[in-house]
């Protein structure tokens, strides 16, 4: 699955989750709480993430991969 910008921005809890992420905050559950997002909707949505190629697991966190990088500067956080 490629992930462009209409993706994240068309759906306010991807673009929630993805700007939470550009901020620097890495724990998905921590976003989930500050944004009262379901965990579980959370989750999918980093996985889709993941599925995507624009971040990768770290531990417990998230971080962009390069190809998340390039998205981070096209969408212009």
């Amino acid at each position: 699955m490629t992930i462009d910008e209409g993706f994240i921005l068309s759906n306010k809890y991807r673009r929630a989750i993805f700007e939470e992420l550009v901020s620097g905050e890495k724990n998905i559950y921590r976003i989930a709480k500050k944004h009262r997002i379901i965990k579980t909707v959370a989750q999918r949505v980093v996985d889709s993430f993941v599925d995507g190629g624009i971040v990768e697991k770290q531990g417990n966190n998230y971080v962009f991969t390069k190809e998340g990088d390039k998205l981070v500067e096209s969408i212009g956080r």
